[in-house]
This record gives structure tokens, sequence and C-alpha cells, in this order.
């Protein structure tokens, strides 16, 4: 009986063994939040003073003002512009302020600020352990428009590039710099600015009234607001353009918040949102979806497509908290989720 009762605990002891073995030679790695705010959705909020509102990825919990409670009621500054990231760290542009507040993306703990040098900062992008920010300076004007080159070990504006004509979004590719000359619904530019010389390069003419541009596999997609066209991003000849015609002769619509997701072309138009193939010779004919608005100039306020997912948000009034909605890909409404005031913009912390 002892006999048995041994060789019965020896055999388990021995599958015992072998499991802890497998598990010791486990070589996958199991993925640790990297902070309170790893994994989901930051909304930027304008203000006023500017928020960031965070939105967990299953869309299910949100917090508002998530800088200030993070920071001891310290804030980002007026008119909350735009994000950009490098590495874990996001910079926070509030033009209002003139101000760039730099954070732990996944924490939202202050790293520094960049608060001198800026005038009227709008977006930028990281390239060569440099920041570039494009700065309307004065509105009378888009000749004295330029682009702040930041140190970021130091966090202070080593350079200023007046570019000589109007400056909004910008973005990189291959180690080049690619402006949108054109804001407010004027302007048909996009500047090729080297970072390596600090010069503008090249000049890419596109239709009028350009508001938006992305770069994918080796081509340029400008949208105006009654077309979208294809250039070479080597020699800047257009590819293709697509025209289109929204709304009434009496009452035109333009298109505007161009984003490329999985081979398709995402745009908006007044409350709604189009798809087209990203080699479609034709314009859309139904939109995916349309959403309620009640806002006077907060329309489609921020737009973005990710991950199989449609995310609008509302600028409201501008005066108290508004909303962003989630959609998925076939315009089903996912969530309706109360943010800040005059949310603009989606950034993926994931």
């Amino acid at each position: 009986m002892k006999l048995t009762k041994f060789l019965a605990g020896a055999f388990i002891g021995s599958i015992l063994l072998s499991a802890c073995s497998d598990d010791d030679d486990f070589t996958g790695e199991i993925d640790e939040p990297l902070g309170t705010y790893d994994n989901g959705i930051l909304v930027l909020n304008e203000g006023g003073i500017g928020t960031v509102t965070y939105i967990s990825e299953d869309l299910q919990t949100s917090e508002q003002a998530i800088y200030q409670a993070v920071n001891s009621g310290d804030d980002i500054g007026a008119y909350a512009q735009s994000i950009f990231f490098d590495d874990d760290l996001a910079y926070i542009i509030s033009n209002g302020s003139n101000l760039i507040t730099v954070v732990n993306r996944y924490t939202f703990e202050l790293v520094g600020k960049v608060d001198s040098g800026l005038n009227v900062p709008r977006y930028g992008v990281v390239e060569n352990g440099k920041a570039y920010v494009t700065n309307q300076a004065d509105f009378s004007t888009n000749e004295d428009d330029y682009v702040a080159v930041i140190n970021l070990q130091s966090l202070e504006v080593e350079q200023t590039v007046v570019i000589g004509n109007a400056v909004e979004f910008i973005e990189e590719e291959d180690g080049l710099l690619y402006i949108q000359n054109a804001t407010y619904g004027t302007g048909n530019y996009i500047s090729v600015f080297n970072p390596t010389t600090n010069q503008v390069e090249n000049t890419l003419t596109t239709a009028d009234q350009l508001n938006s541009f992305e770069i994918e596999d080796g081509i340029i997609y400008a949208l105006s607001a009654n077309s979208i066209q294809r250039y070479h991003i080597n020699s800047l000849e257009m590819i293709s353009a697509v025209d289109f015609s929204f709304g009434t002769q009496e009452n035109p619509l333009s298109a505007a918040n161009l984003d490329i997701e999985d081979d398709q072309i995402y745009f908006t138009v007044g409350t709604s949102v189009y798809r087209m193939g990203i080699n479609a010779e034709e314009a859309p004919e139904e939109a995916v979806l349309t959403y309620n608005s009640n806002s006077a100039y907060g329309v489609m306020y921020g737009f973005e497509v990710e991950d199989n997912r449609i995310y609008i948000a509302d600028g409201g009034d501008f005066g108290s908290d508004s909303f962003v909605e989630v959609y998925d890909l076939q315009g089903n409404l996912l969530n309706n989720i109360t943010v800040g005031v005059g949310p603009n913009g989606f950034y993926f912390n994931d």
C-alpha cells in the first residue's frame, strides 16, 4: 500500500516537474501596461483651457482632464491644437498659450515644457532627434509663418525657418518633411522641407482649397474641397484625380478630413463619412454613415479611422463638454462618449 502511494506520488511529481520545466522554457513576453493610460484612446479637447480625455480600448470607461489630474491641477494652456509623439513621450501643442507640454504618453506625468520661441504653433513631428513645429504667427499675413526647430534635450527652440507661405499640418516621410501650405479654406501648396539643410527643396501645387493630405506607399494623396488628387512623391507629378460634387448648386458642400486606412480612402462631407478604394476612379455615391449635430461651427471637428473603427468628434457649442462617437466600418454606432470642450483630435496609445 505504501509502495503504491509512493509510485502514485512520484508520477504526479514528475508531471508537475515537467509542467514547471515547460514554463521555464517559455520565451514569450507578457505585455504589461506601461502606465494608467496605455492601450486606449486620447481625445484632445481644445478648450478654453485645453484638456485630454482618456477612453479605454473597449470604449467602456473614460477619464476627463487626465493631465490636470496627474499633475496637481497644472494645465496644458489655452486652445489645445494637436499632439505628436516620440517613443514614450507626447508633445501637446496649445496655440493660445504658445506652449508645448511634454508628458510621458502612458502616465501623463509632466516631463517639461517649450514655452518660448513659439507663435501660434499648430502641428509637429520628430525627425533626427529634433522636433519641427509649424507656427502661423501673425494672422494678417502668411509671409511670416515659420517652422520652429526644437532641441529635444533642452526643450528650447534653436532655430526658426520662415517658409514664406501658410503653414499647417506637417508629415515626415523618408527623412523629408511635407508641410501643408493651406489653411482655413484657402491655399493649394505642399512644401517639401529638408531638415538636414532646413530649407524648402520643392513645392507641390495642388487643386484649390487644399484641406488635408496623407502619404502612403510613395504617393501623396491631397484632398481639396471638390477633389482628391494623387501625386508621385519623388517627381511630384500628378497620377490621377477624382472630382466630387456634394450638396446642391445653391449650397455646395466641401470634402474634408482625409484619412487612409487599409487601402481605403475616408473623408467627410458635412455630417457624413464617405469611403472609396485607394485606386478608385469615381467618387463614392453613398455615405458610410451620417451623425446628428447641432454645432454651428464644430461639425466633424475631429475625425480618424483606426483599427476597424471610425471616430468622430463634434465641437458642440465650444463652451461646454461635447461628445465623440465611435462606429464600426459598416456605420453602426458603438458608443457615444462625453468628452471635454471642443474635441478636435484622436490619438492612439497602443
